[in-house]
């Protein structure tokens, strides 16, 4: 017999609200650490932090309430990483302990508008209860269902080294607790607060899976499909599950629970008239093969493997152990940009709330007690002004700019059809070192340097290559050495000097084999290619991709210096003469971008800037989102994270 609720569902159409219930975790984690270590002070930019200290040995993770658990899994993973990488050196995230130290809480929140329009349909006419008291009544009949379907909750989910195997799924009072009911209709923010004793592994996620959760909120509106329990009854029914969930908590993890067929059965038969997503179907069919094969539930998986030396070789712990050793992208988050992601740790580690509000487009959420703001790409604020994103983008229009503010630009032309340039090229660029670019920025990519003026054919080549859709600036080539400088805020926070891409021979390996040995040691962004380009510099060098190169011999792979074709990069933030910090600082200024990369070649670093010298500096580009990665792995200098200065120019400025 389906409940009064449930027939108002139907027939209004509200089962699809289910994909808007709102899931979250509450983590706790006790680390272990060698005698007399403790751990760091955790910073608390805000209360809604993922990463929060509860005491002086005790970490919280409380991810956000979200409607995608695979999100929710996600935030756990990144959360616990950090955590794993602000230990001191001999401390650890154990596989399992023998305690109840790690443990999570599972909160479920269904969507307001179901309760919206459950009551608009009830058409009270002023005769019912009021919304806050209708509402608690529906979140009692879910939670009464939970508790009947404890036995099953406990048999799936509930494990602890300390209780053999298996724990009481949930803590004794729950039924208590498992609703926090409210009063004031201004705050209506309160959870289906479900305590879960999971500890196999304290890093992904403790048995907290995506299946898990798309389980644990199908659970719910079954629940609120079934018919309420009479009154009279209630009592007896909560005692008869707590009893049966307690005996399953006290059997042998691996031994089947013959009683627990007909409840997974009830809920098969209910999923098939609801109708069910792949992603649904999937982890109820998991579920459904834990009955049959209690060795597969957590508790057999702890079982198993407290007794067991190999215990960090069970699946879980293998994705621990998976995500612990990822040096360069950040566990759940891996396919966001490196700028993203480079910002991203620097948010959890400071103690911000984040909400990622777009993972295509990389959009951020960032948030103290006080303040809020949005980010794209991880460095584009709302700071930066719309119209000088835009002349940032042509590098035509922005020297324009630059140069009408007095500042050392190149001279050089911009063309968008071939005859004039080809016209151009033999009048005035012929026996000249010359560039040849994209007058859009490319990130380095169809940048053509000829130290050795081109003849006629290479500079048809370069061209061609370069005309996209804003035509092509050629430019006459600078002296010296390009370094790419960071400013944020009118402060100059990093200084790389860029090398092209290139090999160094050690009279052994191959052109190729050097290529991939130093592809070995650089993250992705900054690979070495052997592509068109590169083949076409070995060409000119007289050498192939097959050819052994003489011990100290240096070949090169691009003719422009930039790192995301594979150039080389050095520190030299501190090195540099302060006066081309200020250069590059007013060239932020001129283009008013408060946060920017701005290149520069420069003929000698240590040398001060004057500006009645010619060509001892000349900006050839300035980017309104720096890539904050780079300082974080230059192939000699000092590493070092630049995010936590953006963080502060955002948060302490009002």
């Amino acid at each position: 017999m389906l409940n009064h609720y449930w027939q108002l569902i139907q027939k209004n159409n509200l089962f699809g609200l289910r994909d808007d219930t709102r899931i979250g975790v509450i983590r706790t984690v006790k680390p272990v650490l060698a005698e007399g270590e403790q751990l760091p002070v955790w910073a608390n930019a805000s209360r809604h932090a993922l990463v929060q200290q509860v005491s002086a040995i005790m970490l919280q993770l409380t991810t956000p309430l979200l409607d995608d658990p695979s999100e929710v899994v996600a935030y756990l993973r990144a959360g616990l990483s950090r955590v794993w990488a602000a230990l001191p050196e001999n401390g650890k995230l154990p596989v399992f302990t023998t305690g109840l130290e790690n443990n999570q809480r599972i909160r479920i929140v269904l969507p307001e508008v179901l309760f919206e329009r459950l009551y608009t349909a009830e058409n009270f006419q002023g005769n019912g209860p009021d919304y806050v008291t209708y509402r608690n009544q529906i979140y009692d009949l879910v939670a009464d269902g939970l508790i009947t379907q404890l036995p099953l909750l406990t048999y799936l989910f509930a494990a602890s080294p300390a209780k053999n195997g298996r724990a009481f799924w949930p803590a004794p009072d729950q039924e208590r607790q498992l609703v926090q009911k409210v009063s004031d209709p201004d705050h209506l923010a309160r959870t289906l607060a479900l305590d879960v004793a999971v500890e196999l592994d304290p890093y992904a996620a403790s048995g907290v899976t995506e299946q898990m959760l798309n389980f644990l909120i199908d659970s719910c509106w079954f629940a609120l499909s079934q018919p309420a329990i009479p009154l009279p009854a209630a009592a007896e029914v909560r005692r008869h599950s707590l009893a049966e969930a307690q005996k399953i908590a006290a059997g042998d993890p691996t031994a089947p629970v013959a009683s627990l067929t007909a409840p997974i059965d009830a809920m098969a038969v209910w999923l098939n008239q609801v109708g069910l997503t792949p992603q649904r179907k999937q982890a109820f069919e998991l579920m459904q093969s834990r009955v049959l094969k209690p060795e597969t539930t957590i508790a057999g998986q702890v079982a198993a493997a407290y007794h067991d030396i190999s215990a960090a070789q069970t699946p879980l712990a293998t994705q621990a152990h998976a995500d612990l050793s990822m040096e360069e992208d950040l566990p759940g988050f891996s396919n966001l940009s490196g700028n993203s992601q480079a910002l991203l740790q620097v948010v959890i580690d400071g103690g911000y709330q984040w909400t990622l509000l777009d993972r295509e487009q990389n959009i951020l959420q960032i948030a103290s007690d006080t303040q809020r703001h949005v980010l794209i790409d991880g460095a584009l604020t709302s700071r930066t002004p719309a119209s000088a994103m835009v002349v940032a983008e042509h590098r035509h229009a922005a020297k324009k700019v630059l140069a009408a503010a007095g500042l050392p630009v190149a001279r050089g032309a911009k063309f968008t059809r071939w005859p004039e340039a080809k016209a151009a090229f033999e009048q005035s660029f012929t026996r000249k070192s010359i560039v040849v670019k994209p007058e859009q920025r490319s990130h380095g990519l169809a940048v053509e340097q000829f130290a050795v003026p081109p003849t006629a054919k290479q500079f048809a080549q370069a061209f061609h290559a370069a005309n996209q859709d804003h035509g092509v600036l050629v430019e006459m080539m600078g002296r010296g050495t390009t370094y790419h400088f960071t400013v944020i805020g009118r402060r100059v926070v990093s200084v790389l000097e860029n090398a092209a891409a290139n090999v160094v021979g050690d009279g052994r390996k191959s052109i190729k084999e050097l290529i991939a040995l130093k592809n070995g040691k650089r993250p992705n962004a900054r690979q070495l290619k052997l592509d068109e380009t590169a083949n076409r510099q070995l060409k000119l060098q007289s050498v192939t991709m097959n050819t052994v190169l003489r011990r100290g011999q240096q070949i090169f792979l691009a003719s422009a210096a930039h790192p995301q074709t594979g150039g080389d990069i050095y520190d030299v933030t501190t090195e540099i003469d302060p006066s081309y910090n200020q250069l590059a600082v007013a060239a932020a200024d001129a283009l008013e971008l408060p946060i920017a990369a701005v290149d520069i070649v420069i003929d000698n670093l240590y040398d001060a800037y004057a500006a009645e010298h010619e060509g001892q500096a000349i900006i050839i580009s300035v980017d309104p989102i720096p890539d904050l990665t780079l300082p974080q792995q230059p192939d000699m200098g000092a590493a070092h994270s630049i995010a936590p200065a953006l963080l502060t120019y955002l948060f302490s400025e009002k």
